[in-house]
């Protein structure tokens, strides 16, 4: 990485907390622009047809019409993209996100090849992947323009995945860390893979949505945790909170029951697994930091990297540590 980028990266964090500003207002006085700049020119590789660049297929389920769709890699990732990052994005953040979608679901293809097919997406509600049809819908009077774009940055880094021991790796990411991103055996404790670490990422808290709370009352906790005995008065049922160094839960006891972070997460359907939680007499409020598991590549992080003068390889190689570009 760039040494300005790294010192602008590693500052971030200090001037926020120093002036006590807002994350927008910050995000503006330190980039010069509250929007992403206008898109850098095209590549070369962008006068290159996509679908003469890839020719593999994906097999996907749309589980919101059952049918199982067969694609092209390149009209896959035109297809996905929009699901994942919004197109106004900077252009080395968009293609930076386009490696990591390849490669993440070029994964699960070779985990699948005995399946009926590779995995499931719900195009109808813009998720993992959508139609030609429904791209349209979505984008409305602006898809010719969105068309082009995406025809444009999938051929720019058509065919690119991230490697690691010559296979595609896990190449999760996520939309703002809570300050540091977190290794995946902290989220899911089966595996854990040197290039899914700890990375430092105080640029994080300039994004809207980084700071958010939420509120349940007694019986909604009860619900969420049919398993837990509660019957306590509710102000002694959360305690005993343990944080991971990259400052999301590790464990946390209700009632006695002691839950990872994660756990207490999606049984709320929590931002975040960084919380702190507090009882008024009536409710808790949780106060979660960042948005998303918090594992792989900060998608508000690359587009900060990006308008900051970083080109997707510097992202890619900050967020996935030891893997290389194949």
């Amino acid at each position: 990485m760039k040494p300005v980028l790294r010192r602008i990266l590693l500052l971030t964090a200090a001037v926020y907390l120093i002036l006590g500003l807002s994350p927008l207002a910050l995000r503006f006085a330190v980039s010069g622009h509250a929007e992403p700049p206008p898109a850098a020119s095209p590549s070369p590789a962008a006068d290159e047809s996509p679908d003469a660049v890839q020719t593999g297929t994906f097999r996907i389920l749309d589980t919101g019409t059952g049918e199982i769709l067969t694609v092209s890699d390149a009209d896959f990732l035109r297809g996905a993209l929009p699901c994942e990052m919004p197109l106004n994005a900077p252009d080395e953040a968009l293609k930076a996100q386009l490696v990591a979608i390849y490669t993440v679901y070029s994964r699960k293809r070779l985990q699948n090849t005995d399946a009926a097919y590779d995995f499931t997406c719900d195009s109808g509600n813009r998720q993992i992947y959508m139609t030609e049809d429904d791209r349209a819908a979505s984008f409305g009077e602006a898809w010719d323009d969105a068309r082009e774009r995406l025809d444009t940055l999938c051929a720019s880094v058509a065919g690119q995945r991230l490697l690691y021991d010559g296979e595609p790796i896990e190449s999760t990411f996520f939309a703002i860390s809570a300050g540091c991103t977190q290794p995946f055996e902290n989220v899911w404790s089966e595996n854990s893979y040197p290039y899914l670490t700890a990375v430092a990422c105080p640029s994080d808290m300039l994004y809207d949505g980084y700071k958010a709370t939420e509120s349940f009352t007694p019986d909604e906790v009860r619900a969420a945790f049919p398993d837990v005995d509660c019957t306590d008065a509710p102000e002694t049922w959360f305690a005993d909170a343990r944080y991971y160094e990259s400052g999301y839960v590790e464990s946390i006891a209700l009632c006695g029951t002691t839950l990872s972070g994660t756990d207490v997460r999606r049984a709320l359907g929590l931002r975040s697994a960084s919380f702190t939680v507090a009882y008024d007499g009536e409710s808790f409020t949780f106060t979660t930091l960042g948005w998303g598991h918090g594992v792989g590549m900060s998608q508000a992080g690359a587009i900060y990297m990006a308008e900051n003068g970083a080109d997707y390889r510097e992202i890619l190689a900050y967020f996935y540590p030891g893997a290389e570009l194949g």
